[in-house]
């Protein structure tokens, strides 16, 4: 009996062709993975970047107003801000630069003056602050007329800000 011509020849892989497929897969896979991680601790930096932007932005809006007005000096409640955004008006150091909003201090020295600055130059339904764990970003005064704000997810990350020349410093 001769095979038929027509007859297709239907042939498998084998098990040396399966192995490779793996291998090589394997090896992609054993590549890809660490980018994918570094991708995320980019994204991570990407958004606090993005965020302390937005605080410059802020602080800098606060500091074009006051010299709009004629750099008037200290100023208790400069700006008025609506009370479910930081709880008061926001009041400016000699330079211009955001202090408080509670109208008790013409310096920012204390972490409540950080928290009052954060929520007064951020918009409503920015990442949230506080003076404890229990926000994405923890304040902290750490002298000098400064603020920093440890992200509460990676706290080797923050944002500065030095209310004696408005800096706005990211540590990554």
């Amino acid at each position: 009996m001769t095979p038929d011509p027509k007859a297709k020849h239907e042939k498998g892989f084998t098990l040396v062709e399966l192995v490779a497929v793996v291998v090589i897969l394997g090896v992609l896979a054993a590549l890809a993975i660490p980018r994918f991680v570094d991708f995320a601790d980019a994204a991570q930096d990407a958004r606090i970047n993005g965020i302390a932007g937005s605080y410059k932005a802020g602080v800098d809006q606060v500091h074009a107003y006051w010299l709009a007005k004629g750099s008037p000096g200290p100023s208790l409640n400069m700006i008025t801000l609506p009370i479910a955004q930081a709880g008061g008006d926001l009041s400016v150091n000699a330079f211009g630069w955001p202090a408080d909003t509670r109208g008790v201090s013409l310096t920012l020295n204390s972490t409540n003056d950080c928290l009052d600055v954060w929520r007064a130059v951020l918009e409503v339904g920015a990442p949230t602050v506080s003076a404890t764990a229990d926000a994405d970003f923890t304040a902290l005064y750490i002298g000098g007329n400064s603020c920093r704000y440890n992200d509460s997810g990676n706290t080797a990350k923050s944002i500065q800000f030095d209310s004696n020349s408005g800096q706005v410093t990211v540590n990554l």
